[in-house]
């Protein structure tokens, strides 16, 4: 199967609606972006180490987003790339994804010191291009290998960067590093616009599929339905109601806290993983895994079984490709 293939398989799991992929050449490499039909995205350049893209929004205008992946060896040829497609367009501007480099000695923990003219080079390309970074929340570094043994190294190998124009648009934007389960690097969240936080009106009342693969689901129901008594059946479904609403935010809600507070535990343990607790952060990590998987089956059927089992079918909106133009 081609990265396209898998990418467009992603793409309904996740529930998306376009995407644009870049083949690997070999066993490593491939890139993708996917998006909503509420972004009004264009693809405008791409090769084998970055995307790129414009979008058109209502509130701000137009800007550029690009996703690159540092060459692995041939840093020169990655600082390049940078110069060049900086000068593709003059919009507001953002680039985010792996260089595979540092911008200063502290950025690297473990194993010998970054070579100065790496830091340098890579420091001037940025220089160059009128880039700065974003700062980011979380964790310091961004990628690990070989934690809890003696040759242990972490670097900040992912970031966010724009130029002012683009910050002046997006003044309150955030980039955080997260946990991850099955990788050596963590993943970045990057909010242009967030939004306070509000309190949310009085949802609908909707029955849940999902809630029929719960063990206790029946024996719940059957227990409250006796408990209502010889009420009116208006009254005892509207109680009914109020019950299953209360007992479904148990269920999902014990789950989601298992993930916030592994989640705590690991962002708490990776700064300082040596030979007496890999074991435990390998523990955590795999324990998030399967969280995620379970809250992940959850919302695969909530509300959104049609789009798992129909796919194209239930559309209601057309595909398009994004126009593909290669740099």
């Amino acid at each position: 199967m081609t990265t396209s293939n898998k990418i467009d398989e992603l793409k309904y799991m996740l529930v998306f609606d376009y995407c644009f992929s870049v083949d690997r050449t070999g066993r490593g490499g491939g890139l993708a972006c996917l998006w909503k039909k509420n972004l009004n995205c264009t693809i405008t350049n791409y090769s084998q180490n970055h995307i790129d893209m414009e979008i058109d929004d209502s509130l701000r205008g137009k800007w550029r987003l690009t996703g690159f992946y540092g060459m692995p060896g041939r840093r020169r040829q990655s600082w390049n790339l940078l110069r060049q497609i900086s000068n593709l367009s003059q919009l507001p501007w953002c680039i985010i994804g792996d260089f595979n480099d540092t911008l200063s000695a502290n950025e690297k923990k473990g194993r010998s010191d970054r070579q100065p003219w790496l830091i340098q080079g890579f420091r001037q390309a940025v220089l160059d291009v009128g880039l700065v970074d974003i700062h980011m929340d979380g964790y310091v570094f961004t990628w690990f290998k070989s934690l809890g043994t003696d040759r242990a190294v972490e670097e900040k190998l992912d970031r966010a960067m724009t130029n002012d124009s683009w910050f002046d648009k997006f003044q309150n934007a955030k980039l955080e590093c997260l946990t991850t389960t099955s990788s050596d690097h963590y993943p970045l969240w990057l909010d242009c616009a967030p939004q306070p936080s509000s309190s949310c009106g009085q949802r609908r009342f909707r029955f849940e599929n999902a809630w029929l693969v719960e063990p206790e689901f029946g024996c719940f129901v059957s227990q409250r339905w006796q408990g209502y008594g010889e009420h009116p059946l208006v009254h005892k479904l509207k109680q009914c109601i109020v019950d299953l609403s209360k007992w479904s935010l148990n269920v999902n809600q014990n789950t989601r806290q298992e993930i916030r507070k592994t989640q705590r535990k690991l962002k708490a343990v990776r700064s300082h993983v040596d030979a007496s607790n890999v074991s435990y952060f390998n523990m955590l990590r795999h324990r998030l895994d399967k969280l995620l998987i379970k809250d992940d089956i959850f919302w695969k059927q909530h509300a959104k079984t049609f789009w798992y089992r129909d796919g194209d079918l239930n559309r209601s909106f057309s595909m398009r490709q994004p126009p593909q133009g290669k740099s």
